[in-house]
């Protein structure tokens, strides 16, 4: 029962932070309402608003891993699971106010700890089985070391947490968060360069 309660608060929490885009004016008693509980019984489940905030960040990064690993185990094609996960990502984000984004990039012990395991548990591993896909049907170039790529989405990850203003108003930053993507994928060079001889 406890369980229970505790997920009909999480989803109310979040349908009327995606209704409202605006966490800070969604009070614990429009949440209890919604979910069809008393405001002692969030006090009692979570302990505090801020508590409830960081369960539900948990919840959306939770249903961002759940969609990614669906289209990652799928017979898609290599270009359609990249473009999926990252539309689903966009689509999914976009819904909720910024306070929520980042608090997936804060440096919240308890939330940074949450992320850190799924990233070693979960995410890492599920990038490792798509560069393999990706490898395997010719859009990435198999010289590149599986390690070098995987520090590479590192760097962009911790690039988010030290730049979280590009999440408190993500529509707005759409456009430049699409180009930063494009970046990621394919580089800021139209033309090829050997970087690395020094008598080109």
């Amino acid at each position: 029962m406890r369980t229970e309660k505790r997920e009909k608060i999480l989803a109310a929490a979040l349908s009327l932070f995606q209704r409202t885009h605006d966490v800070k004016s969604v009070s614990l008693e429009a949440i209890a309402r919604e979910a069809g509980v008393s405001p002692a019984t969030i006090y009692n489940q979570f302990g505090t608003r801020e508590a409830l905030v960081t369960e539900v960040a948990k919840a959306l990064l939770s249903k961002i891993l759940k969609m990614g690993r669906s289209f990652i185990k799928s017979d898609l094609p290599f270009p359609r699971k990249l473009t999926e996960i990252i539309a689903g990502k966009l689509d999914i984000t976009s819904q909720v106010h910024g306070e929520i984004l980042i608090k997936l990039v804060s440096q919240d012990k308890t939330m940074t700890a949450f992320v850190e395991e799924a990233y070693r548990m979960e995410i890492k591993p599920l990038w490792r089985e798509m560069l393999a896909d990706g490898k395997r049907q010719g859009y990435i170039d198999p010289a590149l070391d599986d390690e070098a790529l995987l520090a590479y989405f590192d760097i962009i990850r911790t690039g988010y947490s030290a730049r979280s203003e590009l999440l408190e108003n993500l529509s707005q930053n759409m456009g430049l968060l699409e180009q930063l993507t494009r970046i990621m994928c394919y580089g800021f060079l139209k033309k090829e360069i050997d970087l690395f001889n020094k008598e080109a």
